[in-house]
């Protein structure tokens, strides 16, 4: 009975309501569901193991096969069925649509870079790789070069200086016996004496054995079958050593790692992150609009390396017929696949939503394998 004077009083004071609408008990409507068209038009391009465009017109590869299970996704929230028309485009072509609003997606191997993301929006990254670099069997060193440079190398060179060192042991030792025995051949000055001790040191060694030098004291000949007996272990390892240091030189590729590309002949394909990465570095190339394009060449000897996504590479190569072609186990400028969608598209959120949920699963794992093996 006090409350409704003191609310009469409160509102003739103060100018209070007497009556406070809650908020929360007002419900809240959801946010109007996206609706989403009956068609998508789906721009690609032929980039294995991602996208493969099939003789009977249909794609698969593992870009295609995530958005086939994430218009499975869309299909349940929009209520209704919906249907991916495929274009076949170049990549300059493919991002130009999707800048225009022409196609509603691009879906591929789509790096994403800064540059891009101001054309366009992409959405959360489905996979993580890198550049790579495909060689031709060309690019062995030819042989006197590759000779040369191994002769002239430090592990080449401090062999030489182990041997040369245990010689001259060998030299010292047998000169400072002989060097006072009448009518011996070691009895010079030091220099000319440990001068001729090489010689009988470098002769032994070899087997040659002239015999116009030989110890005649007694401990000058055991020094000298020391020496023989040692000599069959140093040449059995000395040849070793050099056969491993030409071998391995001659086996190395000219080119080793991105810090070579400057000095051969490069290719990649035309408007990629590649050739990006190749003009930033200020690397010159030739550009191809397909990376098979680009291998075939490399396979043919008109360009000496290729530098385009790792995956992609490994896939091509492995599956060439050519013996001639390698992918270099390096892999450089890390980088991320995404699908491309026209700026401020509403299909951006519902895609974003199921491609993480089908990315978390086992499933996209089995995918993955499935095309690329157990490397990836």
């Amino acid at each position: 009975m006090i409350a409704r004077p003191v609310a009469a009083v409160l509102l003739v004071m103060f100018g209070l309501p007497t009556s406070m609408p809650v908020a929360f008990s007002q419900p809240v409507d959801p946010p109007p569901a996206i609706e989403i068209p009956d068609t998508l038009t789906v721009a690609s391009r032929s980039v294995p193991p991602f996208a493969m465009e099939q003789a009977d017109g249909r794609w698969q590869g593992i870009s295609i096969d995530l958005i086939e299970k994430i218009k499975s996704d869309l299909e349940v929230e929009s209520g209704h069925q919906i249907q991916l028309r495929y274009q076949s485009l170049s990549l300059d072509e493919m991002l130009d649509a999707v800048e225009a609003g022409r196609v509603d997606i691009a879906v591929a191997a789509i790096t994403v870079n800064a540059e891009r993301e101001k054309r366009m929006d992409f959405t959360h990254a489905f996979f993580h790789s890198g550049l790579g670099i495909a060689l031709g069997s060309t690019q062995r060193r030819p042989a006197w070069p590759g000779i040369i440079e191994a002769v002239l190398s430090p592990t080449f060179l401090r062999i030489l200086a182990g041997l040369m060192f245990a010689m001259l042991i060998s030299a010292v030792a047998v000169y400072f016996f002989e060097r006072k025995h009448r009518g011996g051949d070691f009895q010079y000055g030091v220099v000319r004496g440990i001068g001729a001790g090489l010689w009988w040191a470098a002769v032994t060694l070899t087997t040659v054995g002239y015999g116009d030098k030989v110890p005649r004291t007694v401990p000058g000949r055991l020094i000298g079958l020391i020496w023989m007996f040692a000599g069959l272990f140093i040449i059995a390892s000395f040849t070793a050593a050099v056969t491993s240091v030409l071998t391995v030189d001659q086996l190395r590729s000219r080119v080793a790692g991105p810090g070579d590309l400057s000095r051969v002949k490069v290719a990649t394909v035309a408007g990629s992150t590649s050739a990006d990465y190749l003009r930033s570095h200020h690397i010159r190339f030739r550009s191809y609009q397909t990376v098979e394009a680009a291998l075939e060449n490399l396979d043919q000897g008109r360009i000496d390396a290729v530098v385009y996504d790792a995956p992609i590479l490994r896939h091509l190569v492995f599956q060439a017929d050519s013996s001639n072609l390698y992918v270099l186990p390096v892999t450089f400028e890390r980088q991320s696949y995404a699908f491309a969608l026209p700026s401020d598209s509403p299909l951006r959120e519902p895609i974003n939503r199921s491609l993480l949920h089908q990315t978390s699963s086992s499933d996209w794992e089995d995918t993955v394998q499935s095309y690329l093996g157990s490397d990836q």
